[in-house]
């Protein structure tokens, strides 16, 4: 039984930290991305801001994988997520202080258990306070968890790493590296700390020991980090081998420093007239503090060498995308929209060229269809919350729509090869009018306010009204015999063909700048 006690602490645990780390995420999603930037604008504050996220996540895997998604974003430079980085080291020691404080003093099952009821009645009771509810059901898991690894431990472990003398070199390496492969195996940190925590309280390891394997452990996380951006950008990359060369950094000072550390540690606690547990928790303090105190200063330069190491050639289209931001939705689908606002602009180009220089370049427009495709299929994986409102519906709405309208103005590109017929001076108004969109197309970017789209609105409505007039007299020359039919076919092709252009431009940008709400749903499939 103790160690299905123990598989069920681990498990306890785990649910805790999985409902907490989610709770967070969809409480702060939305206002943190309106205020990213203003949170990070030094490197304190983001140092302070990485701190909180961690304290808040309890890991600071959590916090990585979420700064590269905001930097993939563009929602924060490299620079900004950087500091974010070397912050969330010290964040992560809040844990030790927790279980410390609380976790073997008294029994936290008997208090956190109710906290577990109060918040799945909330969850039932009240919807708006659904998400506290779910909140103090995350954190009551957690320390009950704890309480039942605390349990099982006693039982389960029979073993001593006493023959292990942590005095030599030789020792300290492999509690080194049993700490790393903890973290490699639970995937956490966190969970780790906790376990040697429990260890350290049932005498099954010494406090030099223990002091050994959470520095281990630290390291460690760098290995789920890099498991966990498997597939993103450049930017993840190199968030990755930041935080890689930070912790291995910590790992190879720590170990240097071990004595001179542990003896200050050591120093501080007996003043103190600390136990082991809180003297282990002064100790993953210290050394995540002297990482932060080693790199920070020193983080730009830091940052100009990652960026030479992984130079950063243009994902030209699709470089705000990141697959890992798919769970934060308001950042991805922000992620989403100016990738759409850089397809946008890249095919105005290409059609402003055709109708100035009669060239069509099909291998641009073979790229301009992918990366619609790629965005297309981004948004087929955010996981959107029916419960938070209706911002991120209309705006995934929306963003469904200006593919639509970027598809359709693409193919009306291929569709017909009107070189001779655009540079006919029966058309130069339209064709000025289309130009005067794709100017505005050139201007376009993710601050251009929702009132400006109806300065594409009125281009098109006077374009479609030049159709309608235009139209109508070639129609009228053709009957008359004053013009050939085969000539007033291709006339009256490219004439419609510069008016769905026109349209399109129109209605692609007016998804991307006034996203749809609610109220509007029939109103703009009417328009569409």
């Amino acid at each position: 039984m103790g160690i299905a006690t123990l598989i069920g602490g681990i498990g306890i645990f785990l649910l805790g930290m999985m409902l907490l780390t989610d709770t967070l995420k969809s409480l702060a999603g939305e206002r943190l991305r309106r205020r990213l930037n203003q949170f990070a604008e030094g490197p304190v504050a983001g140092a302070v801001l990485g701190a909180t996220l961690t304290t808040l996540f309890q890991s600071s895997t959590v916090t990585t994988l979420m700064t590269i998604g905001f930097v993939s974003a563009g929602l924060l430079t490299f620079v900004q997520a950087l500091t974010l980085v070397i912050g969330a080291n010290a964040g992560s020691a809040t844990t030790g202080w927790i279980v410390a404080l609380l976790g073997y003093n008294l029994d936290i099952r008997q208090l956190f258990l109710p906290l577990i009821g109060v918040g799945m009645a909330l969850r039932f009771i009240n919807r708006r306070l659904r998400r506290i509810g779910m909140l103090f059901v995350g954190i009551g898991l957690i320390f009950v968890g704890i309480g039942t690894l605390q349990e099982s431990m006693r039982d389960v472990v029979t073993f001593s790493l006493n023959e292990w003398n942590a005095d030599t070199p030789l020792h300290q390496l492999a509690l080194l590296g049993t700490g790393l492969l903890m973290t490699a195996v639970l995937q956490s940190s966190t969970i780790g700390l906790v376990l040697t925590m429990t260890a350290l309280a049932t005498d099954t390891v010494s406090l030099t020991q223990a002091c050994l394997l959470v520095l281990g452990q630290s390291a460690g996380t760098s290995l789920v980090v890099a498991i966990g951006s498997i597939g993103g950008w450049k930017s993840a990359r190199r968030i990755v081998l930041a935080h890689v060369l930070i912790h291995g950094s910590i790992l190879v000072i720590g170990w240097l420093t071990f004595p001179l550390l542990f003896g200050v540690v050591n120093e501080v606690a007996d003043r103190l007239n600390w136990n082991e547990l809180l003297r282990l928790a002064l100790f993953h303090t210290s050394f995540h503090l002297l990482g932060v105190l080693t790199f920070l200063p020193f983080h730009e330069p830091f940052s100009r060498r990652l960026l030479t190491w992984i130079p950063s050639r243009a994902e030209k289209l699709t470089r705000f995308l990141d697959p890992n931001m798919s769970r934060i939705p308001a950042v991805a689908l922000e992620a989403a929209r100016r990738s759409l606002i850089e397809i946008e602009r890249y095919l105005g180009n290409e059609t402003r060229l055709l109708l100035e220089e009669g060239r069509k370049r099909e291998d641009e427009l073979q790229l301009v269809e992918k990366t619609l495709g790629d965005v297309r299929v981004f948004l087929s994986t955010i996981q959107l919350d029916e419960s938070k409102g209706r911002n991120d519906y209309g705006q995934h709405l929306s963003l469904l729509h200006t593919i639509d309208h970027l598809e359709r103005w693409l193919f009306v590109m291929r569709e017909v090869e009107p070189n001779d017929v655009l540079r006919d001076t029966d058309f130069l108004v339209a064709r000025q009018l289309v130009l005067h969109e794709l100017e505005l197309v050139d201007g376009l970017n993710h601050h251009t306010p929702p009132e400006e789209s109806s300065r594409w609105k009125r281009a098109s409505k006077q374009l479609a009204e030049y159709r309608k007039a235009h139209r109508a007299e070639l129609l009228e020359e053709a009957a008359t015999n004053q013009l050939e039919m085969e000539s007033s076919i291709r006339k009256v092709q490219a004439l419609l063909w510069l008016d769905r252009i026109g349209y399109h431009v129109w209605r692609a940008t007016r998804h991307l700048i006034k996203p749809t709400v609610s109220s509007e749903r029939f109103e703009v499939n009417l328009e569409d």
